[in-house]
């Protein structure tokens, strides 16, 4: 179980690190990133997106650019 857990979590990062360019240029929302994703059939969308968008941080966009 935890083997596939593991493949899992590894797969999302995988996309999350492929679309995160796009998601940044556009400055695509989590909803928009979860849309689209499910739109291309990417399993555990809603997850992914979070990773790409840092939802899962709870960062966002005008505090990563006041750094």
């Amino acid at each position: 179980m935890h083997l596939i857990q593991f493949r899992e979590i590894m797969r999302d990062a995988e996309v999350a690190y492929a679309i995160h360019p796009i998601v940044r240029k556009y400055l695509l929302t989590v909803e928009d990133t979860t849309k689209a994703l499910i739109a291309c059939g990417v399993p555990r969308a809603a997850h992914v997106a979070q990773i790409t968008t840092g939802g899962l941080l709870n960062i966002d966009l005008p505090t990563l650019q006041n750094v």
